[in-house]
């Protein structure tokens, strides 16, 4: 067997199937983590998406990386590298989709440097205050892209001379807003039956 080859019988849906060979020496506790998240899956699904904000959604996942510790109570190891394993492929999809928000004004600049910031600190383990935390990652100053072939770097650095003041309440509303529609796409994901597939 490859070493990423992993048994159907210790698959857990839940972990990228590109890292799954990383716990295939753990077949009970991949049991016990599958059973927890299908139980998850059972309770989201009963719940209304319509209106959820960003604290919403994130208490979800938060709820989700909760039961997971607890199905892997006997070995927390496990636990949180499986947190960490989901943590930080939720984290890349969210900037895939931050990264494909257009910039071309001053508002529009700040949300997705802000979200940028806002998402590649995110814990998904970890109570969070979306208002507080964005709020606390906002520029001062940006520049909104004028030509798209730059990179995202040139996008979000832009030239210093260029650079605008930031309205930081209207940005935040505005960042609130585009950060719930984020996770609400990759929470769906989550709920899917094939949540790392390609979209």
């Amino acid at each position: 067997m490859a070493p990423h080859d992993v048994s159907m019988a210790v698959w857990c849906t839940l972990i990228p199937p590109d890292e799954m060979y990383k716990f295939s020496k753990y077949e009970d506790d991949l049991r016990s983590v599958s059973a927890a998240y299908e139980d998850w899956l059972v309770s989201m699904r009963g719940k209304s998406f319509i209106g959820a904000d960003i604290g919403m959604l994130l208490d979800r996942i938060r709820i989700l990386m909760i039961d997971i510790g607890i199905a892997c109570a006997m070995n927390r190891t496990l636990a949180e590298e499986v947190q960490s394993v989901v943590s930080d492929h939720l984290r890349t999809r969210a900037l895939e989709i931050v990264s494909e928000l257009k910039a071309d004004s001053n508002e529009k600049a700040a949300v997705k440097e802000t979200l940028t910031v806002f998402f590649q600190d995110i814990k998904f383990t970890r109570d969070i205050f979306p208002e507080e935390d964005v709020m606390g990652v906002i520029p001062v100053r940006v520049s909104p892209e004028e030509n798209s072939s730059k990179g995202r770097l040139g996008k979000l650095v832009g030239s210093r001379s260029k650079k605008v003041k930031v309205d930081k309440e209207s940005t935040l509303q505005a960042a609130l807003l585009e950060s719930s529609n984020v996770l609400k796409k990759i929470y769906m994901r989550l709920l899917s039956p094939d949540p790392w597939g390609t979209y």
